[in-house]
């Protein structure tokens, strides 16, 4: 049965003509049904290099909530991923990881419930999704302590940022009711909601994201603009609507 279970990767893209091409290249690795790049309404050529790449490319309005919730209202797989255009999967890890090995573990994640979860039910010992390894693109020492502190706040209380690429059965997905269509924080809203139902799994297998949204001209900016974004998260979960937060994170 599970040589029969595909993967549908959705990638939400805005102008990343400079970075699609490798982030559709590194999700091929996994040997996905189909790469489906929702575009938000490039105006460079974002389209066309996901085209030549050979993702599925589709349009959608702006918002990554919506955008990935386009992609997966036509995707065809069983498990969906969910990769940001500027980043790359990578296919190794601390425990000498190829393409299989990952696809494996992410079908034993997300294979233990039932396709529709019941309402009400805690199943806190099964895993129904999991996400992978933040890694930046930078090597300085305070991108470095970033991505540290990052991976060590998703391992402990299972909260991911959208660019450690968040994997889902789709069933469970469908059932309650797709990302949020926020203008941001729909990936902490969506890790909260799996959350009720069963846990994440934490995969040692590296995304390596890009630091331009955390790099602002000086040396410890990383740092600043990382504790700026764990304040809006922590006002969020105390239900500070993230309509008011966005004036924040601009």
């Amino acid at each position: 049965m599970k040589n029969k279970i595909s993967l549908s990767v959705i990638v939400p893209a805005i102008n990343e003509e400079e970075n699609i091409r490798s982030c559709i290249e590194s999700a091929k690795r996994l040997d996905p049904l189909e790469i489906i790049v929702v575009d938000g309404g490039s105006i460079d050529r974002t389209r066309e290099i996901a085209l030549n790449a050979g993702a599925v490319v589709i349009n959608s309005p702006k918002g990554r909530g919506i955008q990935m919730n386009r992609g997966a209202s036509i995707s065809k797989g069983d498990i969906l991923l969910f990769l940001h255009a500027d980043s790359i999967f990578n296919c190794h890890s601390r425990a000498n990881g190829n393409p299989k090995a990952i696809f494996t573990e992410m079908l034993d994640s997300c294979w233990s419930l039932p396709s529709t979860p019941i309402r009400g039910r805690n199943d806190k010992k099964n895993y129904i999704g999991g996400f992978f390894r933040l890694k930046f693109d930078d090597d300085s020492i305070s991108t470095r302590f970033v991505e540290a502190f990052a991976n060590l706040r998703a391992k402990l209380f299972l909260l991911p940022y959208g660019d450690q690429a968040i994997f889902i059965k789709k069933d469970i997905f469908e059932a309650i009711g797709g990302f949020r269509e926020y203008p941001f924080l729909e990936d902490i809203d969506m890790a909260v909601r799996l959350r009720r139902l069963g846990r994440l799994k934490y995969l040692p297998y590296s995304v390596t994201a890009s630091s331009r949204r955390i790099k602002k001209g000086f040396y410890f900016s990383p740092i600043v603009v990382s504790l700026r974004n764990v304040l809006l998260a922590i006002l969020f979960l105390l239900g500070v609507s993230p309509f008011r937060l966005i004036k924040l994170y601009k």
